[in-house]
């Protein structure tokens, strides 16, 4: 597999899956991806996520906090909390695939220094052994699942209604229904990923720099499997998820309005959820580039 769809799985992985850097640069200044939807006569606000972090993340800025106060439902891509993960780990996270020589050399290397981080993780499956070795090297350089967007905000959200987009379900099943050779190849990312590519991951969050971000989407595309990855892993979802919420959003049920938090690489570029939302007839703006109500 391609050096750069190494760096595509990295980027996507950190950037749209729902989580199971950086400066000392205050919070409040930080402008990640941050949007009003307005549709059929009800609101919502979408803010991007980044799925680590560090206590310095917060309070976020002003504006995305009191949008979050005056919710009536807290959105989120998948409720990991409300999930059984020793159940879905059971059933999607330990089918062992054939390891290639390239991969054993790599972790044979990183595993020297790190003995009993990778005995613990030599009975799951490739992709999740790749989840767990990239929150590891995001842990050496400070960060920590705990700071994690999603995770802030469910823990503060006093009771409120806390809806899903997706399912924890199906974030697991869809990663491990990749070939071995896609597998191995997320595991040689999460190891080999330089340090400046992980600081540069966060300091696009905070900056809410959207080109860059949509580079670590779609710019490293190569060749039509890449591409047919990226529509799985993310162009599809975006759509799905876009229904999901036009469907939140007309419900009569439904607590209005919505904060709802997704993946920052679902925000960004021509198929995103706010293009998708605007082809049916939403308006959307950044609230960084006009006033929000």
């Amino acid at each position: 597999m391609a050096t750069s769809r190494h760096r595509l799985l990295f980027g996507v992985v950190w950037l749209v899956f729902s989580g199971f850097i950086s400066s000392a640069q205050a919070a409040v200044e930080d402008r990640p991806p941050f949007f009003q939807i307005d549709y059929q006569g009800q609101t919502a606000y979408l803010l991007g996520s980044i799925h680590v972090g560090q206590a310095d993340f917060y309070p976020m800025a002003p504006l995305i906090e009191s949008k979050f106060e005056s919710a009536g439902s807290l959105v989120v891509e998948a409720d990991a909390g409300s999930a059984d993960i020793m159940a879905l780990i059971r059933k999607y996270g330990l089918n062992k695939l054939p390891i290639d020589v390239e991969t054993k050399n790599v972790l044979d290397a990183y595993c020297k220094q790190r003995a009993n981080v990778c005995a613990a993780l030599s009975g799951f499956a490739p992709w999740l052994q790749s989840m767990q070795l990239g929150m590891s090297r995001f842990e050496e350089l400070g960060y920590s699942a705990a700071y994690g967007v999603d995770q802030r905000f469910i823990a503060k959200n006093q009771g409120r209604p806390l809806l899903e987009l997706e399912s924890t379900e199906f974030q697991f099943q869809l990663l491990s229904s990749f070939d071995e050779e896609s597998q191995w190849a997320m595991v040689r990312e999460a190891i080999e990923s330089p340090d400046e590519d992980m600081h540069g991951l966060i300091t696009a969050w905070r900056t809410g720099d959207a080109d860059h971000i949509t580079e670590l989407m779609e710019g490293q595309m190569s060749d039509e499997e890449d591409t047919l990855m990226l529509e799985k892993l993310l162009w599809q979802r975006n759509i799905d998820m876009a229904k999901r919420i036009r469907e939140l959003m007309q419900d009569p049920d439904t607590q209005h309005p919505l904060f709802i938090i997704i993946g920052a690489g679902h925000l960004v570029g021509d198929r995103s959820i706010p293009m998708e939302m605007t082809e049916y007839g939403a308006k959307v703006k950044s609230c960084w580039q006009q006033e929000c109500d």
